[in-house]
């Protein structure tokens, strides 16, 4: 039994009628003939393999947080009353501090500001597209203290380049700008614990070869003035992942840009020229 290809998409007259002639020769359902599963392979590999891909991101470590500015008043020169824990490979920026302000002081209130920076560079990618990413910022402050003002507060900066080799994270667009601050204006009162996490996402259009890089700057910020204020262990800033898992990892993964062109045709019903 042979039934004629269609050598063309616009000549589909010859299926207007079934050809029962050709249907009466195919063997009755009782026949002892063995059946066939199909043509090709199915479908569940190409399925099984996207459903993998789409739950799959790739982490990254940050590398340990660096102290790069520490500002405080002139009466602190040599010394800062904001103390910071060595930094170490979690993500992970911990504070603490014990200030005291005379009544008999005059003049503006005392400030504290502190910053550490880190930067993550991912693998070369592979083919042209997009690389997508995720992370968290967590902070926590553990503050007791009396004062006529006492505001703590915590922010973090990012920027993201393509290409580290063209271009620094530290100069990306909006870099100057914190992403968040997860805490703000916090005062020091007795047994006051606060925290606040958020999660973001986003991604960036890349080429064959390029080596994005992220930066991360976490900031912590006192001001307080008459009276005293002490900043206890556990007060911290950290990033993290989108979901669970360790502080000091981040999420990634790239989608070509063939698989995204892909994607954006899914939706259109095919029809017959």
């Amino acid at each position: 039994m042979t039934i004629a290809t269609v050598t063309s998409a616009r000549d589909l007259s010859r299926f207007e009628e079934l050809p029962v002639e050709l249907i009466d020769d195919l063997p009755n359902a009782t026949d002892a003939t063995t059946s066939r599963s199909g043509f090709g392979d199915s479908f569940d590999r190409i399925q099984a393999g996207i459903q993998g891909w789409l739950r799959h991101w790739e982490p990254q470590r940050l590398p340990a947080f660096t102290p790069v500015r520490d500002e405080m008043p002139e009466s602190d020169r040599g010394r800062s009353s904001l103390h910071a824990a060595a930094t170490q490979a979690d993500g992970a920026v911990r504070v603490t501090a014990s200030v005291y302000d005379p009544p008999s002081r005059e003049g503006a209130p005392l400030g504290w500001s502190r910053n550490w920076a880190s930067v993550a560079v991912l693998p070369p990618t592979r083919e042209s597209g997009r690389l997508y990413y995720r992370f968290s910022v967590s902070s926590r402050l553990v503050l007791d203290g009396q004062a006529a003002l006492s505001l703590a507060s915590t922010s973090v900066n990012f920027g993201l380049v393509a290409d580290a080799v063209k271009a620094s994270p530290f100069q990306a667009p909006g870099f100057g700008t914190p992403i968040v601050r997860p805490l703000v204006g916090v005062q020091a009162r007795e047994d006051q614990d606060a925290s606040a996490s958020q999660v973001f996402e986003g991604s960036i259009a890349v080429r064959q070869g390029d080596t994005p890089a992220m930066a991360f700057v976490i900031g912590t910020d006192l001001l307080f003035q008459d009276g005293w204020v002490r900043v206890h262990e556990g007060s911290s800033t950290w990033i993290g992942p989108a979901g669970q898992g360790a502080s000091g990892t981040i999420e990634f993964r790239y989608a070509p840009a063939a698989m995204l062109r892909l994607l954006g045709r899914l939706d259109e019903p095919h029809r017959v020229a």
